[in-house]
């Protein structure tokens, strides 16, 4: 998968079931907690117009419901890229790249995931991310030219792998 359409979302099938299990959190844990909380509140004084602490409840409540559809809208419009699609030959979603900076010699390693999935501080880079668009179809041994915020940059890549 070479080629993605820019109004699709992309998910590698743990970033798939990682949101489902958030999904299911906030219908359980967290709805329910929070109406918890509102009986307890109301069991225990007046709503009025200046309670900061039922205004936090509801601020919180907004949020759930609001994180809620934005997660069923995803997981109803999501292409998910299956395990057995990833592609080995080629760099795609779902790919574990080991590259090597021409210049400077080091290497990195990250896998590219959806963009609901990117998380740089654990080497998940968004397919979307300058750095992993630009590789995104490139082979083993195949220098690259990246344009980066702070520059241009050449890579090597020196392996593919799911």
């Amino acid at each position: 998968m070479t080629h993605f359409e820019p109004d699709r979302i992309y998910l590698t099938e743990e970033g798939f079931k990682h949101l489902e299990a958030e999904l299911r959190r906030l219908q359980t844990v967290e709805r329910a907690r929070i109406a918890e909380a509102f009986r307890a509140h109301k069991e225990h004084g007046e709503f009025s117009a200046e309670d900061t602490e039922l205004e936090s409840l509801k601020s919180e409540q907004a949020y759930v419901e609001s994180r809620i559809q934005e997660i069923r809208a995803i997981l109803q419009s999501a292409t998910i890229v299956r395990e057995e699609d990833i592609p080995t030959d080629y760099v795609g979603i779902g790919s574990y790249v080991k590259i090597q900076d021409v210049n400077t010699g080091e290497q990195r390693e990250f896998r590219i995931v959806g963009a609901t999935e990117a998380d740089p501080e654990h080497h998940k880079l968004s397919y979307q991310a300058p750095l992993a668009s630009a590789l995104i179809g490139y082979k083993v041994g195949d220098e690259v030219i990246v344009h980066l915020p702070k520059g241009d940059a050449r890579f090597r890549i020196l392996e593919i792998r799911k």
